[in-house]
């Protein structure tokens, strides 16, 4: 019995030592980031990553798109790469949606990745036609809401899209009855929201921002807690009564499930220190977009969480998506 637990103990040593000796050696060739959408905040992001991680590593980190099924393409396919720290993902919401709406997935976003860092966030904004709402603010929005249910409309990125689900919960909080139009994307349902087709939508700031500065959208409130730099004079949600309407697009860096930890906290570390920079802050905050730095551990135990806040709004709002 005692040889044999020696030698336990021994394989078990050598298998430390070896993860650490490719923790240490670690990056040894260049490392891919995937993306899951190649335009946006997300590209913003992805670039802005890659640049930082290659100085942090001393490996060139390329960026590679595989856009495609609402972010699914990418997820499945780092979800089974190696499990060797060369193949990481930068996504969104979309990892905890996903699995929250639809139940026929061939792989679990949750448990097939595994957490890297948080890495940043974008804020959200609540636009409206100004050309129907252009005298209203946020109480005579819902007031007219409320008292004609089912006549007015607001567009998503499609069916089981963040901003899909946004707005349900808006409904949910409010009681109001708003007609879902789902596109082929957010940035067509902003363009019909401009074009007076839908009525309303929920979208990043930094994409709407142009347009509400021109007049072709106006901002009833910002999905955050406090206002906004880029829109000083639009309310934040806690100020128009909806605490519980603070939705923003968090992004965040995952690998596959069984990466080596040393390994992981290595690409962790890297990450913090890169986005520390003073002038990355700011190149991002231009596009309007704050880092938002977590541990893998404290990235862990948000994931857990916005999947179940998600899963309830799926599950009272009754949507379900097939593929």
């Amino acid at each position: 019995m005692k040889p044999t637990w020696m030698l336990g103990a021994l394989l078990a040593a050598c298998s430390t030592l070896a993860v650490a000796g490719d923790a240490g050696n670690y990056p040894a060739k260049p490392v891919k980031l995937v993306l899951p959408f190649p335009t946006g905040a997300t590209f913003v992001v992805g670039q802005m990553l890659a640049e930082r991680l290659t100085q942090e590593l001393g490996q060139p980190v390329v960026v590679e798109n595989k856009s495609g099924a609402g972010g699914r393409i990418a997820m499945e396919h780092v979800a089974k790469a190696q499990p060797d720290g060369y193949t990481l993902l930068l996504t969104s919401p979309t990892l905890t949606i996903t699995p929250a709406i639809n139940q026929s997935l061939r792989f679990d976003p949750l448990a097939d990745l595994a957490p890297v860092a948080m890495v940043a966030e974008v804020p959200n904004v609540f636009v409206v036609n100004p050309q129907k709402f252009g005298q209203d603010d946020f109480s005579a929005l819902r007031a007219r809401l409320a008292a004609h249910p089912g006549q007015y409309s607001y567009g998503s990125g499609g069916a089981g899209s963040s901003n899909h689900l946004a707005f349900e919960k808006f409904k949910a909080l409010t009681g109001t009855d708003i007609l879902h139009v789902p596109y082929q994307g957010a940035s067509q349902a902003v363009t019909s929201a401009v074009g007076g087709q839908i009525d309303m939508v929920i979208n990043g700031l930094p994409s709407s921002v142009p347009l509400i500065k021109g007049q072709q959208l106006k901002a009833m409130f910002v999905l955050t807690r406090e206002r906004q730099p880029l829109l000083p004079d639009t309310p934040s949600a806690v100020e128009v009564g909806l605490p519980d309407m603070v939705v923003t697009t968090w992004y965040g860096v995952l690998a596959p499930q069984g990466t080596p930890s040393p390994i992981v906290d290595k690409i962790s570390a890297a990450i913090k220190r890169g986005f520390s920079a003073a002038e990355v802050r700011k190149r991002l905050a231009d596009n309007g977009i704050e880092v938002v730095y977590s541990n893998p551990r404290d990235f862990s135990a948000f994931i857990k969480q916005d999947y179940t806040a998600w899963k309830k709004v799926v599950s009272d709002a009754a949507i379900s998506v097939q593929n």
